[in-house]
């Protein structure tokens, strides 16, 4: 155990500690946080989407080496044309007649090829026009613009991630050290407060209750710490690093907190800046182009093609390869729908209940932009006037503690009245980090609303 024990303190020794400012955190997460990196995949797969479909317009070549055996070489019955012939020749010319009687209509068991075959072919084929192949063309560029669009957002969703995580570290730690410096001045309050007891000045019960309030105090400061610690852990995991690294956050809360101005006079109809609209205006791009795809499946489809092909048969197969015979073709196909069902009538009409769908699913992102905004721009309006009241009133407790404080020491006042000026004095400093919190997220919601 020891020597485990040593090893991963030589390991945390070794171990560099990471420092980052909340621009490094966001970069170093743009290029390492594992959920952006696969809206950068889709993207790439995307683009090689568009390479594929333009494949299929350019000439295609096959070439093809073939070689077969016959163990028994296929019989063909063929109508008996040479019986008659024989019998006909040997009357004329010699006079001779057949000793049986000729049965006509029964085939001739005919073997036609060789023991041995073997074919090489090269084949070229070249599509001339189809106007679905275009449309596919176009549309697939259209979905890489899309699949941009979804990186961005991905992008941007992971930026207020962690700002936001990044926030929340810097609150509990300022809540950390909030707290430890209330225990050091209840642990003063608590050693004189002893002594007024040993004089005999107090009682019992009021000993107690600060004792009890000092116990209550560090036990937030253990939860406290556990909840910083998992809120660090959260920021790690936001920007791609691994849980087992050390980090360390150089930027201050209260100096972030006073960065930056937002201008909150937004155009109502404004909603071009939204990434969720650009997709949805893309994504009614690619429904058009879906329906007009259907529509000119009416059209003709028009390919060429050149087959340039040796045979070459033999009975004995080191002879194969000694007389190769040529085989070249050439042709074209045009291909005409005329009549499929109907099934092109009901896919177009499909593509249209989709764009009027997407139609709809606009104007209702529309109206819930709309609310958004109107919620971020109200929180950070609420919460920008609160955090100066919330100042004042942390400025004012401690005051107010103080003044008990000094009491207690010089025999004038009680625990109870220290008791709810440091009850007062943690409520008010946790009011004003929360607050001072919640601006700094709706900082980053007004701007994710107005569109990045």
């Amino acid at each position: 155990m020891l020597i485990i024990a040593g090893i991963g303190i030589m390991k945390a020794q070794n171990q560099e500690l990471k420092k980052f400012t909340l621009n490094e955190a966001i970069t170093f997460a743009k290029q390492n946080n594992l959920t952006y990196q696969n809206a950068k995949l889709d993207e790439l797969t995307a683009q090689k989407s568009v390479n594929e479909l333009l494949a299929n317009g350019l000439p295609q070549a096959n070439g093809e080496l073939s070689y077969n055996r016959n163990i028994d070489i296929p019989v063909t019955p063929l109508p008996d044309f040479i019986t008659p012939s024989v019998i006909f020749a040997n009357q004329k010319y010699f006079g001779l007649s057949p000793t049986e009687k000729y049965v006509q209509g029964q085939p001739v068991p005919v073997a036609f090829g060789q023991k041995n075959s073997a074919t090489a072919s090269l084949t070229i084929g070249q599509l001339l026009f189809d106007g679905t192949f275009f449309l596919g063309v176009k549309a697939a560029k259209e979905y890489v613009k899309l699949s941009t669009l979804t990186k961005r957002k991905t992008e941007i969703d992971v930026e207020a991630d962690v700002t936001k995580s990044y926030y929340l570290v810097l609150l509990n730690e300022e809540r950390l050290i909030q707290i430890n410096k209330n225990l050091v001045l209840m642990e003063k309050s608590l050693a004189d407060l002893r002594e007024i007891y040993k004089a005999g000045l107090t009682e019992k019960i009021d000993l107690d209750r600060l004792e009890l309030s000092y116990s209550n105090a560090k036990i937030s400061r253990d939860q406290i710490k556990d909840m910083t610690i998992m809120t660090y852990q959260l920021l790690k995991m936001n920007i791609g690093l691994p849980m087992a690294d050390s980090i360390l956050l150089t930027d201050k809360l209260n100096d972030l907190s006073g960065q930056g101005s937002i201008n909150l006079e937004i155009a109502s109809n404004d909603y071009s800046k939204r990434i969720e609209y650009q997709m949805a205006e893309q994504g009614l791009i690619l429904n058009k182009l879906d329906r007009k795809r259907y529509l000119t499946g009416y059209m003709p489809t028009i390919t060429a093609f050149a087959s340039l092909g040796r045979n070459t048969f033999s009975n004995d197969f080191s002879d194969l390869a000694n007389t190769w015979f040529p085989s070249t073709i050439v042709g074209g196909k045009i291909s005409v729908p005329i009549f499929d069902g109907f099934r092109k009538h009901a896919q177009t009409q499909k593509a249209s209940i989709s764009i009027k769908r997407t139609e709809n699913l606009k104007k209702n992102l529309e109206n819930a932009i709309d609310i958004e905004r109107f919620n971020a721009k109200t929180s950070y309006l609420r919460t920008n006037e609160q955090v100066l009241t919330q100042k004042q009133n942390m400025d004012l407790a401690e005051q107010i503690f103080k003044r008990a404080q000094l009491k207690l020491k010089e025999g004038v006042g009680s625990s109870t009245e220290l008791l709810m000026a440091e009850t007062e004095l943690k409520n008010a400093q946790t009011n004003y980090l929360t607050t001072l919190y919640d601006l700094m997220v709706a900082q980053v919601n007004v701007k994710k609303s107005i569109g990045y």
